[in-house]
């Protein structure tokens, strides 16, 4: 995680770890790619920060803009239910 303008930044997998068991770094990506999209209700939520580097570079997420999103989308009833590390539904936010 880094911090940039007082704001508190991290790639898809440090942003789902200190989201909670249930959210994984393709949730993250997704939640992302989602927001890029006009027709989708999470648009512009969740903006991704690329920054070239070595290989393909590394994405960057805001976390308390991903924490946001998390909750919305845990409030909305529809998709699969976001299962914990016992393997049970996770409790509403």
């Amino acid at each position: 995680m880094i911090w940039v303008d007082g704001q508190e930044y991290g790639t898809a997998s440090e942003i789902a770890e200190r989201l909670g068991s249930d959210v994984t770094a393709d949730r993250v990506r997704d939640w992302a790619r989602r927001a890029a999209n006009p027709t989708d209700p999470l648009h512009g939520l969740l903006p991704r920060h690329h920054v070239p580097g070595r290989g393909r570079g590394t994405t960057w997420y805001r976390l308390d803009q991903a924490a946001h999103v998390e909750a919305v989308t845990r409030r909305t009833r529809g998709g699969p239910a976001r299962t914990g590390s016992w393997g049970r539904p996770s409790p509403p936010g």
